[in-house]
């Protein structure tokens, strides 16, 4: 009687078949286990790459927004359209939105009275604060070239160089100087929105906001006619797709334009217009 020899661990042994029908168990088996270790194998290799692709999502707390100059420039030009303000309204987050577009009309700022019975002018709204004690600008401020203050208390700017308009965030922006030597423009705000993502501002309290951005490629206002806090305000504004945007004295801030019709339209009244500061940022046909 021929003795059956112990089975090593690395030997698969088929009980009870002999012959050709124990050569096709056998061929079965190995081809089942073969399929096993290609399913195994493709499965392992699918939870490596989705557990690293997944590791390579950024979360929005990891989210980080580089303070750098404005890459884009902005003219609202359209040969459809005449010099003229276009409005519509819109709703954001149950807020209330007015987006204000000039057309064919060119940037500048202003300070002091400005009048609205100048019928050159396609929109006007308040651009830079100014302080209450001494009635100077607050942050850096270029007029025509000549530079007006210096400050840093806020990081957004927009500089308007060659009737082109940019907007961005950074503590030392080299448009500073650039507006200073080209005849430009140049005034700080507190940054809204920078690259798509809403910043966070201090101030607590609830107001109408207004704010300069960059939405589809278009230089606009856009208001609130709900007091809001700054950053529900901002972050209204990145759900709505801007992608960079500065605010503008809001609340009840001086502020008008004019329709495709010509018709003057109040955005607002203010009673600081004889303040020697006041200053606006207007487009001009």
């Amino acid at each position: 009687m021929t003795r059956m020899r112990d089975i090593n661990d690395d030997e698969i042994r088929v009980i009870g078949g002999d012959g050709e029908g124990g050569g096709k168990k056998r061929i079965a088996l190995w081809v089942c286990l073969a399929i096993g270790i290609v399913v195994a194998g493709i499965a392992v290799w699918k939870l490596y790459h989705r557990t690293r692709g997944e590791a390579m999502i950024p979360m929005p707390a990891d989210i980080v927004v580089r303070a750098v100059a404005g890459d884009v420039w902005l003219d609202n030009t359209d040969a459809i359209l005449p010099s003229a303000t276009v409005v519509r309204d819109t709703l954001v987050d149950g807020i209330h939105l007015q987006i204000y577009t000039p057309y064919n009309a060119t940037p500048e700022l202003h300070v002091g009275q400005l009048s609205s019975k100048d019928t050159d002018i396609v929109l006007a709204t308040m651009a830079a604060d100014y302080r209450r004690d001494n009635g100077k600008i607050v942050g850096a401020f270029v007029l025509a070239g000549e530079p007006l203050s210096w400050g840093l208390s806020k990081k957004g700017y927009c500089a308007i160089i060659d009737g082109r308009v940019t907007l961005g965030m950074a503590d030392n922006s080299p448009l500073f100087e650039q507006a200073t030597e080209q005849g430009g423009y140049f005034f700080r705000q507190y940054p809204s929105v920078v690259n798509g993502v809403a910043m966070e501002n201090r101030p607590e309290n609830v107001a109408f906001r207004r704010a300069l951005c960059n939405l589809n490629g278009k230089l606009c206002v856009i208001g609130c006619s709900d007091r809001v806090l700054m950053n529900d305000f901002s972050q209204t504004l990145a759900h709505l797709g801007v992608r960079d945007a500065v605010f503008l004295v809001g609340a009840t801030a001086d502020g008008w334009y004019r329709d495709v019709e010509g018709k003057l339209c109040p955005m607002a009244n203010s009673s600081a217009k004889d303040a020697e500061y006041i200053n606006y940022i207007v487009f001009r046909k």
